[in-house]
């Protein structure tokens, strides 16, 4: 079966002076904590089964990454 993988290239900005940090978005990521569900089971005061909304994604079923880059001077070493 076919699996949709975002990806991102890198390559440095023509002017990193002026532009020394990049922000992109990632949206529409599965939940692995509640398996895309928006709920988990858990247990209430009497120990029940009760239907409990995700904590990481709040119940909107679907993640968003946010990955920052900055770009900055290679300091090693030059071998």
């Amino acid at each position: 079966m076919s699996k949709k993988q975002p990806m991102l290239l890198l390559t440095p900005p023509l002017f990193p002076a002026e532009a020394p940090m990049e922000r992109e978005e990632f949206e529409g990521i599965p939940c692995n904590y509640c398996h895309g569900n928006g709920w988990f089971w858990g247990m209430d005061g009497r120990l029940e089964r009760v239907k409990q909304t995700c904590p990481v994604c709040r119940g909107r079923k679907k993640l968003k990454a946010i990955v920052t880059i900055q770009w900055v001077a290679d300091e090693g070493d030059n071998k």
